[in-house]
Parts: structure tokens; C-alpha cells; sequence
């Protein structure tokens, strides 16, 4: 890596597409999606943690830099790794493999109706203990309407072959990451700063 946020931010990006062909060729199975939802919880954070970090460190150096300079390093780094990240696998699944995107939607929907089916058992296992019969009557009539319409949500889902990879549900995420990128950001800096601005 470099001074440069943009060149590191170029690594990151090479890193995680790494790490994204790795998981495709290696797990593209019946586990896909369970595996892909691991790499990213576990596996991507910490490469964007050390990305992000490493990048400031490099440009402070033995010099001094303030919190807006490590913050901007840190900030830049990431969203670009990031951004060119999930514009790379939003192209590949929808105009490269889009085998592996319907297995990847399959394998959520499922999971997402297997989850629901748990904690229906569960939520009826909590409501047998309840001992007024007349609130575990009531409870009981509202969780089945609430299993049903969930239940039959998912499966229109499943059926519809609803796209979880499209343009608009991928900037949604991203949204959500640049949040995480920003919270980083701000906790490295905080960290790695060793000029007060007005210094």
C-alpha cells in the first residue's frame, strides 16, 4: 500500500474480488449462501478494518497528521475498495453468472423461510407455558396470521424468482456499508491522529 488512498483503495478492491472468486469457486454448492454471509460478517470487516488502517498509518508515517487528514485517508480508501467491490459483483451476477445469482436468491429465500419456520415452533412452544388460556388463545390467533402472511410472502418471493441482486436492492445495501465505512473511518482516525488542526 501507499500514500495514495486512491491506489490503496484499488488493492481493497482486488482483495475482496479475491475473496469473492474464492468463495464462488470453492462453495458455489448447496452452502453458498451460507458461506458467502460468513465471508462477509466475519471475513470482509476485518479486511476493510486492516485496509482502512494500514492506509492512514502508512500516510502518518513519522509525520503528523490531524483527524480530518486520517479520517478523509481512511474514508476514501474504503468507500472506493467498496464501491468498485459491489459494482463488480452486481455486473458479474446479472450479466456474467446469473446461475450463481438465482442459487444465491434461492438459498436466501429458503433460509429466510427456514428461520421463520424455527421461530413459529419456538413462539408456539412459548405460548403452550402460558397458563390463562384466553391471552394464549389471542396471542396464538395472532401469531398464526402473522407466520401466515410471512410465510406466504417468502414463498411468492421464491416462486416470483425476485431478484436480491439488482441495482436498487445493491445501492440499498451499500448504503448501509457506507455507514460502516464512516464509523470506521471516524475510529481509526480518532486513533491514528497525532496533530491537533489548528497545530
Amino acid at each position: 500500500m501507499s500514500k495514495s488512498p486512491i491506489q490503496n483503495g484499488l488493492i481493497l478492491f482486488a482483495t475482496t474480488m479475491f475473496l469473492f472468486f474464492v468463495v464462488y469457486y470453492f462453495f458455489a454448492n448447496a452452502n453458498y449462501w451460507e458461506f458467502t454471509m460468513k465471508a462477509n460478517a466475519f471475513v470482509m470487516p476485518f479486511v476493510y478494518t486492516i485496509g482502512g488502517f494500514t492506509s492512514v498509518y502508512i500516510l502518518r508515517g513519522k509525520d503528523f497528521i490531524t483527524f480530518t487528514q486520517a479520517f478523509k485517508q481512511a474514508f476514501t480508501t474504503l468507500f472506493i475498495g467498496g464501491f468498485l467491490s459491489i459494482l463488480s459483483m452486481f455486473l458479474f451476477l446479472n450479466y456474467g453468472d446469473t446461475d450463481a445469482r438465482d442459487l444465491l436468491n434461492h438459498q436466501y429465500i429458503s433460509t429466510e423461510i427456514k428461520n421463520l419456520d424455527t421461530a413459529y415452533q419456538q413462539q408456539k412452544k412459548d405460548l403452550a407455558a402460558i397458563k390463562n388460556k384466553d391471552q394464549a388463545a389471542e396471542k396464538s390467533k395472532e401469531l398464526e396470521k402473522n407466520y401466515s402472511d410471512a410465510k406466504k410472502g417468502r414463498e411468492a418471493a421464491l416462486q416470483e424468482n425476485r431478484n436480491y441482486f439488482s441495482f436498487s436492492f445493491l445501492s440499498a445495501v451499500f448504503g448501509g456499508i457506507i455507514l460502516f465505512y464512516l464509523l470506521l473511518s471516524i475510529v481509526i482516525a480518532a486513533f491514528l491522529k497525532n496533530k491537533k488542526r489548528y497545530e
